[in-house]
């Protein structure tokens, strides 16, 4: 599994060029550009470490591979569910945000920021692949969303979801960045003159997000069919926490190559 590059990106969606969207005549901040860059890099490192991400990241795979199972209730109750009739959508989330907030509770490691934010960003990730998986043309009944959990179980599904949750993950360290940065941001003379910017600018990071963990999609495909279908080994905490550490070092590395104008 190699650096699959999927083709150059388009020139607008490279982080300076993000940050011309703040800049009257199109001048990047270039120490700007370092410092949310560096931040995102440091804080995927660190995630490595974080029980909620791993967990996280492990349960985004385990549960469609539990829905898929004959006895899916059994099941989801091994990886630590509660593995109720999942009647909703709602049912679903509900009973993965338990798993992750007990992970929170009772982890002997300080849970901090990088642990709420790996919680969000699984929800919603999982959240989007169940809906897509959902029929379109009338309301889901308990049976539907079971069988959009089922059809989640796939090398390929597991790939979107991946990308999903990384992007996401990555996006929210930005935005937590800017939150936590916006006084010093906006006004006169600053890197924007208004909060209508400042919202332009979250809305490019946000797809400048998605495209730089585009990679996670191949990587994460390949290495569920390699190691879970055709190697027929278990995906254990620890096997992911592996795995999470080659894929990392590469969103990395695109993160920093992004960082240099084109």
């Amino acid at each position: 599994m190699g650096h699959q590059r999927l083709g150059k990106l388009p020139a607008y969606s490279s982080l300076p060029e993000i940050i011309k969207f703040l800049v009257d005549g199109g001048t990047p901040t270039a120490d700007l550009v370092e410092h949310i860059t560096d931040l995102s890099k440091n804080a995927l490192k660190d995630a490595i470490n974080d029980p909620v991400f791993i967990k996280a990241f492990w349960l985004l795979l385990r549960i469609p591979q539990a829905m898929a199972q004959e006895d899916a209730a059994v099941a989801l109750k091994e990886i630590g569910l509660e593995g109720g009739g999942y009647a909703t959508v709602a049912d679903v989330l509900v009973d993965f945000n338990e798993a992750l907030e007990r992970v929170q509770r009772t982890s002997d490691k300080s849970i901090g920021d990088l642990g709420e934010l790996a919680r969000q960003a699984a929800l919603s990730a999982m959240g989007k692949s169940i809906r897509e998986n959902l029929p379109t043309l009338w309301d889901a009944s308990a049976e539907d969303v079971r069988a959009a959990m089922k059809r989640m179980y796939s090398t390929e599904q597991f790939g979107a979801v991946a990308h999903e949750f990384m992007a996401n993950f990555t996006g929210r360290l930005i935005h937590y960045f800017i939150d936590r940065n916006l006084h010093e941001m906006v006004g006169l003379d600053r890197v924007s003159p208004s909060i209508h910017d400042i919202k332009n600018f979250k809305s490019a990071i946000t797809r400048h997000s998605h495209e730089a963990a585009l990679i996670m999609r191949g990587f994460a495909k390949d290495w569920m069919g390699k190691n879970h279908f055709h190697g027929g080994m278990e995906v254990t905490e620890k096997s992911m926490r592996g795995f999470v550490s080659y894929v990392v070092t590469k969103l990395q590395a695109e993160l920093e190559a992004r960082k240099e104008p084109t």
